[in-house]
Formats: structure tokens, sequence, C-alpha cells
């Protein structure tokens, strides 16, 4: 018996399972409605994916449309999957955000 066919007997696979469990999530439902957007702050922001004009259009369109809340129009700088500390805040810091990208 040669040593390489002794070697192939011997030899052991581990066998992994490619399928994923997800874990149980339980639905937490949506955020409630506004009554009015009057007074609060929308943040419009464009995580560049070639939609620069459209976004700035919506935040523009958004101001004229409801001139009682502030609109925010907020170009990330950089990759969005790179998003910094202070794309957060800007984010964060309004009362309702619209993310544009174009995938």
């Amino acid at each position: 018996m040669k040593k390489s066919e002794n070697r192939a007997e011997t030899s052991s696979f581990t066998v992994l399972d490619p399928r994923r469990r997800e874990p149980q999530v339980e639905f937490q439902g949506i955020n409630a409605r506004p009554e009015t957007l009057d007074g609060k702050k929308i943040v419009v922001v464009n995580l560049h994916g070639g939609n620069e004009e459209i976004m700035e259009s919506i935040a523009s369109d958004l101001q004229n449309t409801l001139p009682a809340c502030h609109v925010e129009y907020y170009p990330v700088k950089g990759r969005w999957a790179d998003l910094k500390p202070e794309d957060w805040e800007v984010m964060l810091s309004g009362d309702a955000a619209i993310l544009g990208h174009n995938y």
C-alpha cells in the first residue's frame, strides 16, 4: 500500500451548514405619525449615489410646500458605508429624515 493511499483513507472533512438561522425578532410597530410638521425639523440626507439634483429639489420643494417646518439638506461627506459620528448627529437631530441613495 502506498503512503498516499493510506492518507486518503484517514482524511476527515468538516461539513458546514450554509443555512443561516436569524434570531426571532418581535414586531414593535411603527412610530406614530405626527399630527403636524409645523415647527418640526426634516433632514433630507444625500448618501451620494448619483442623486444630488433630485435630493436638492426634494428639500427645496418640501420647504416651499411646508413653510412652517424647517428642512435641512445634508450631503454626506464621503461614502454612505463610512458614515461618521457627525453624520449620525445631523441625521438624528431631525424629527424626520429622508434618506436618498441611488442603489
